[in-house]
């Protein structure tokens, strides 16, 4: 894929590898049970578009976890718990989501990067907590 290039997302992805993942989602406030469940390497990730909006569906041992959003709109949800702001938006082969749990005061950016074989997810969360997790495409 050339540069700028304007990548699919649509597809189901598995994890290939993961660095600092359990890490990040300890710096967002998961206790050690959820991390295990989130952090496994059976995660699954199912992205469909239509437009702008864009689902992803993620499977792990602990459930499954739908997001939804549209292009430059704020959005809402409650994965977890409690209620997360967020905004994505598209640059290219990369869609940023910048998030707020609003209850929490957590800030985190999450950063999907994707190229033929698959995708990189990049996150970042408070105290500059980095993680990355490749996905490659499965269908």
């Amino acid at each position: 894929m050339g540069l700028g290039a304007f990548a699919d997302f649509t597809g189901t992805y598995e994890v290939a590898s993961s660095e600092g993942y359990e890490e990040y989602l300890e710096s967002i406030g998961f206790g050690p049970d959820a991390r295990k469940d989130m952090a496994s390497p059976e995660q699954i990730v199912t992205i469909t578009q239509e437009g702008d909006h864009y689902t992803f569906k993620t499977t792990d041992p602990a459930g499954t976890i739908v997001s939804q959003f549209t292009l430059g709109q704020e959005f809402v949800e409650s994965p977890y718990g409690e209620p997360v702001k967020g905004i994505a938006r598209r640059d290219g082969n990369r869609i940023i989501l910048q998030q707020r749990n609003t209850a929490a005061k957590l800030d985190n950016t999450i950063v999907f990067e994707a190229d033929d074989q698959g995708i990189d997810v990049h996150f970042t969360g408070p105290g500059n907590t980095v993680a990355k997790r490749r996905y490659k495409r499965r269908t």
